[in-house]
């Protein structure tokens, strides 16, 4: 079904032929596609299955035009000096140099897109390939059909063009699967995903507190839920291995891991695949700290499960026990002597 929020002005598909470790050529469309409701729908089930994935960087353009020419295209185009069939036409001859400097680079269908939504306008690129399946005709027999295959779709970019024009810092996308591959089409973006780490992790952070609060977890599960989240990135932190959001939603939610994918991959978010999480940054999944003029405080999660730490949400206090007996003599003490 077509999703009826969004708007398709311009489609083109042209042909990259590659082989891995084999010289690539390129085959241009004569013309621009029609926009029709086949194309539509085409475009409409990329899109979901790339706004699905939650393996994606995410960045700007780098700011050198002549090594990385994709800024000019795209400006060129804003800016009315080439029509969409023509630049994209520019694109593919970038395309295919960039392919010739990757050997385990495959080709296919070459689709770009301008797609408007309810709430931004951009451009989208993906390749696609093709494969044969099987359909009855008219008169029910078994034939062979050639179709697009988008169940495995690995390499697709996104360029923003309203975030682009607002001055955001990040308004490009794209899929990360296999980095030698994900590398070769981020070139071909013009794409900088600097990441910065503690950022990145806040980010996830948030996303992993919210999705607790969306599933309505129990007290218990949802510090059990923290807990892992904790372990799993703390060991890649020591390890100093970067992150894959899709295993990393797997190991934390085995039961239905495609439904924190779901959440780590909403694009309003932009948590980058690839980053190495923040050492100081996730503590704070199992601690908490606060301080006033007066007191400062920070406690881990454990300290609110076996009630050392209670909190009154009524009388908006922390009630702390067991504390230690250097403490406790210095606040008699203390108490003493005024």
């Amino acid at each position: 079904m077509t999703d009826k929020s969004i708007n398709v002005s311009h489609v083109v598909v042209h042909i990259l032929h590659k082989e891995q470790h084999e010289s690539p050529l390129i085959e241009l469309s004569p013309t621009e596609t029609s926009v029709t409701k086949s194309s539509k729908r085409l475009i409409s089930d990329i899109r979901s299955k790339y706004s699905s994935r939650a393996s994606k960087g995410y960045g700007s353009f780098v700011g050198d035009v002549d090594n990385y020419p994709m800024e000019s295209m795209i400006n060129d185009y804003i800016n009315n000096t080439l029509d969409f069939y023509k630049t994209t036409c520019r694109m593919m001859d970038h395309l295919l140099s960039r392919a010739v400097d990757e050997p385990l680079s495959t080709g296919g269908y070459v689709l770009f897109s301008h797609v408007n939504t309810d709430e931004n306008e951009y451009i989208l690129v993906a390749i696609v390939n093709s494969r044969t399946g099987s359909a009855i005709n008219a008169s029910f027999d078994i034939e062979d059909s050639v179709y697009l295959d988008i169940s495995n779709l690995k390499v697709a970019g996104r360029i923003d063009l309203t975030s682009l024009n607002n001055g955001s810092d990040r308004y490009i996308s794209f899929l990360k699967g296999q980095s030698n591959i994900s590398n070769y089409f981020k070139k071909f973006l013009g794409c900088n995903d600097v990441m910065i780490a503690k950022r990145e992790t806040e980010k996830l952070s948030d996303a992993l507190k919210s999705f607790a609060d969306e599933m309505k977890l129990s007290k218990e599960d949802r510090d059990r839920f923290f807990e892992k989240s904790h372990e799993h990135l703390k060991d890649l932190n020591q390890k100093q291995l970067p992150i894959n959001l899709e295993s990393f939603a797997n190991a934390v939610w085995p039961d239905a891991p495609e439904k924190l994918i779901h959440k780590l991959s909403d694009e309003n978010l932009e948590i980058s695949d690839g980053f190495i999480p923040d050492a100081a940054t996730i503590k704070g999944l199992v601690s908490f700290k606060g301080k006033t003029s007066h007191w400062e405080i920070k406690f881990d999660r454990a300290g609110l499960l076996d009630d050392s730490i209670v909190f009154n949400e009524k009388r908006n206090e922390l009630i702390l026990r067991n504390i230690p007996e250097s403490l406790r003599l210095e606040l008699i003490k203390e108490v003493k002597s005024d």
